[in-house]
């Protein structure tokens, strides 16, 4: 038992520090920018977007009533932290970033609109 006590333990730690390496990296990526005080900003909206679509996407799954409402919020704070990412790529859109890399923020930001909708016109 405690050899899978360890083991959790060390997954835990990796994940941890795989988190706050990210986190160090996008904080690098925000010095270097041209507007680094709002692009902090933005990525603490876009973080606080992604935990509450989390949150609200979990308590949806439980067929509460609302449960459609739940998720079309939910889908409209993804888009929100879709357009988050977006400004924080392009540097508020002060620098030319490659489509392929924008490929994925520009379809799945739109398409969660879209899905919010369609919760909330079908309930």
């Amino acid at each position: 038992m405690s050899d899978v006590l360890h083991e959790v333990e060390e997954v835990v730690e990796d994940v941890i520090h795989e988190f706050t390496d990210a986190l160090h990296e996008e904080e690098d990526s925000i010095a270097h920018s041209h507007h680094p005080k709002l692009e902090h900003w933005i990525l603490l909206g876009r973080n606080i977007t992604v935990s509450l679509a989390v949150l609200l996407f979990a308590v949806s799954l439980f067929h509460v009533p609302g449960y459609a409402i739940l998720k079309a919020v939910a889908y409209f704070f993804g888009a929100a932290a879709y357009f988050s990412e977006i400004l924080l790529m392009t540097d508020c859109f002060s620098q030319k970033v490659p489509h392929q890399e924008m490929f994925m923020a520009y379809c799945f930001g739109p398409m969660y609109i879209l899905l919010g909708l369609s919760y909330l016109l079908s309930h």
